[in-house]
């Protein structure tokens, strides 16, 4: 097998131990009115790990996106292309899944609870900017971060591509960012984007040195300074993108729509789960619950990836450079 079919393969089957991590964690962690779905605080507690499945995808998309527009012939004047082919990959399923959120309380008769800013401004991720609403949806921030990485990358990347001084300069000053503007969402997960980038390089065998030096210095900064969980998730995706990669079957298959995925499975899975509390009568195992809303929400993804984000995909694919 060739390399390049090897680094297909694996990063869509680290896309979806990504986004398995966070489904699983979301859905051990459920909870309604009526109290948590698994009472057990150690087992709670453990699953929390499974939120680092977040870091684990800015590592991958640092990797991926600087993998794809350093290696062509890609320029300033792409840029306003380049948005657009990521505004036509991301946002449509996006927006698909808003519609969804505003649909079930009128399939269900209950009270709707949103305002039409609160929906506009998810749908253009400026809550935060704005700050006068909600996040609908937890999971929205961190497409807010990775549109904001794709903002900025799609300038820089062609400075880095000059040469190894652009490049190594641009990396280590976006650490220093990071610490200097952590309280800003973007520059707090700036190392994992960049841990990324360096991956991709050492990929390509280009100045093996300098980046193991920046990877080092990366790797360092999330000892020094944040939870130790990060720098475990954080190594773990460079094992498995450099070293071990990942060429499970049923992973690939599932890592082909893991943004569909990490996108509805609060939705499915968090109905079947609030569905199933509320049954009278009805008192199973948590985790005959648990495994049940996996399943649902596998199948309801891959029919929602089949519906909206191939198409999508379509669409991004046909806008060229």
């Amino acid at each position: 097998m060739k390399k390049q079919d090897i680094h297909l393969g694996h990063i869509e089957s680290l896309r979806a131990i990504a986004a398995l991590m966070v489904l699983i964690f979301h859905f051990i962690s459920f909870e309604d009115p009526k109290g948590p779905l698994v009472s057990n605080e150690s087992v709670r507690k453990y699953s929390e790990f499974g939120a680092q499945g977040v870091e684990l995808f800015y590592l991958i998309s640092g990797f991926v996106i600087y993998y794809s527009l350093s290696k062509g012939v890609y320029g300033f004047k792409h840029y306003p292309k380049y948005l657009l082919k990521r505004i036509t990959r991301i946002f449509p399923p996006f927006w698909g899944i808003i519609l969804l959120i505003c649909l079930a309380p009128l399939m269900w008769d209950w009270p709707f609870p949103y305002s039409a800013n609160q929906v506009v401004q998810n749908a253009t991720l400026t809550v935060d900017l704005f700050g006068n609403t909600e996040w609908m949806n937890p999971i929205f921030v961190t497409l807010k971060v990775e549109f904001m990485f794709y903002l900025i990358i799609g300038l820089l990347v062609v400075v880095m591509k000059r040469n190894d001084w652009s490049y190594g300069i641009i990396v280590f000053s976006s650490l220093v960012a990071a610490y200097y503007f952590c309280s800003f969402d973007l520059a707090h997960n700036i190392p994992f984007f960049l841990i990324g980038i360096v991956c991709c390089e050492i990929y390509k065998t280009r100045q093996i040195v300098l980046n193991y030096c920046l990877m080092a210095s990366c790797l360092l900064f999330l000892c020094l300074f944040f939870p130790v969980e990060d720098l475990v998730i954080s190594l773990i995706g460079v094992v498995f993108l450099l070293w071990i990669p990942i060429t499970n079957r049923a992973f690939r298959f599932t890592g082909q729509f893991s943004y569909s995925l990490y996108l509805t499975h609060g939705f499915s899975g968090g109905l079947f789960l609030t569905y199933c509390k509320n049954q009278k009568g009805v008192d199973w195992n948590p985790w005959v619950y648990i495994v049940l809303a996996v399943i649902g929400s596998l199948v309801f993804a891959y029919c929602y990836f089949l519906v909206i984000e191939k198409r999508a995909m379509g669409w991004s694919k046909g806008i060229r450079y």
